[in-house]
């Protein structure tokens, strides 16, 4: 008998998740390690982790029981960036800026009324003391967001109006609610100045300063933010928005 639709679309989800949970910690992980991060039924863990074994997507050490990606996931993407972005590879780029700046370094995407960050690097101690934790593949409001404000630059008009309408319907606070009138002018902002600059509208402790990443029609629409505390952020903007400009330079 075939699995009900919702188990399979639950199986899919612990896949995806599972495999980003590694790309976050970078490291060998057990079945615990799964059970207490993921909140995933022991059961379920093991049989999940168990059968990506078998199929050649991870290795297990059995002396110290933990499991690690096998090239296997690395060759699955590895077409995409080739196409879209030939030898300029976004993810290094997301690396450079974090070492060079010790901020949290943010690549997104839109996905429907939301940005979703793909590609996150972010100091551990960042985490805590902001209490500002950027899973990869978050969800963010594109019209609150830096980050999605610069995908929503890229946008004519009559686009942004339609988004923000659906963006403000499911809004269930008020005051989260953006007016057409102010999106509309800081998009006039943000295509002159060439960056979105958002404290506290997320977070109240932080901010991020984001620029657009120039595509071709193929490409989806990508934006790169530069993320830290509100205060180191403003002292810091003008050092972050030329580091940005650099990195992206090569996609001009």
């Amino acid at each position: 008998m075939a699995a009900p639709p919702d188990a399979n679309i639950k199986s899919a989800t612990r896949v995806l998740e599972l495999l980003e949970f590694f790309a976050e910690h970078r490291r060998p992980l057990s079945t615990a390690d799964v059970v207490n991060e993921l909140g995933y039924p022991q059961s379920s863990s093991t049989v999940l982790l168990q059968t990506l074994m078998r199929l050649r997507y991870l290795d297990y050490d059995r002396k110290s029981r933990k499991y690690f990606p096998t090239v296997r996931v690395a060759l699955l993407g590895s077409w995409i960036t080739e196409n879209l972005y030939s030898e300029r590879s976004l993810s290094k780029i997301v690396n450079d800026l974090h070492a060079r700046t010790s901020a949290t370094v943010i690549l997104g995407l839109q996905n429907d009324i939301y940005v979703q960050y793909i590609h996150v690097n972010q100091t551990p101690a960042r985490r805590s003391q902001l209490k500002w934790y950027l899973k990869p593949g978050s969800l963010r409001p594109l019209a609150r967001s830096s980050v999605g404000k610069a995908v929503l630059s890229s946008k004519p008009d009559a686009e942004l109006i339609y988004l923000l309408r659906r963006i403000n319907a499911s809004e269930t606070r008020p005051e989260n609610r953006v007016s057409e009138a102010d999106l509309l002018e800081e998009m006039d902002r943000i295509r002159e100045t060439g960056y979105s600059l958002t404290t506290g509208t997320v977070n109240p402790q932080a901010g991020v300063v984001a620029c657009l990443i120039p595509s071709h029609p193929q490409q989806p629409v990508m934006a790169l933010g530069i993320g830290a505390e509100n205060d180191e952020l403003l002292r810091n903007k003008d050092r972050y928005l030329q580091l940005l400009r650099e990195a992206l330079e090569p996609f001009r």
